[in-house]
């Protein structure tokens, strides 16, 4: 049985933790996306790093770059930003193009 003592449950926690993940993924995936011509070429994750630092305060933002790659991959990083604007976690990620279309450079 839980006690409710007004502390976050596992549960909870592992929900905070599933959002912070899907946040960083997606603004992952938009940097990469940047650098095509075509929005509708599939893109593939073939690695994904996840780092924690901090404690969630408030309303959360991200920010992603891409940091390097070529025509067939592409490497990205992404910060987890918390109402302070301090960085909560970091994201590295790479992506795999998948044929046809055209990458920018």
């Amino acid at each position: 049985m839980h006690e409710d003592r007004g502390e976050e449950s596992d549960e909870e926690r592992a929900d905070a933790e599933q959002q912070q993940c899907r946040l960083l993924h997606q603004a992952l995936r938009q940097a990469a996306r940047t650098r095509l011509d075509d929005e509708t070429r599939a893109l593939a994750a073939t690695d994904l790093s996840l780092v924690f630092s901090t404690a969630l305060e408030g309303p959360l933002q991200t920010r992603a770059q891409v940091t390097g790659g070529g025509r067939s991959v592409c490497f990205c990083e992404a910060q987890l930003l918390d109402s302070a604007q301090r960085t909560v976690a970091r994201a590295m990620g790479t992506f795999r193009y998948q044929r046809g279309g055209a990458v920018q450079r």
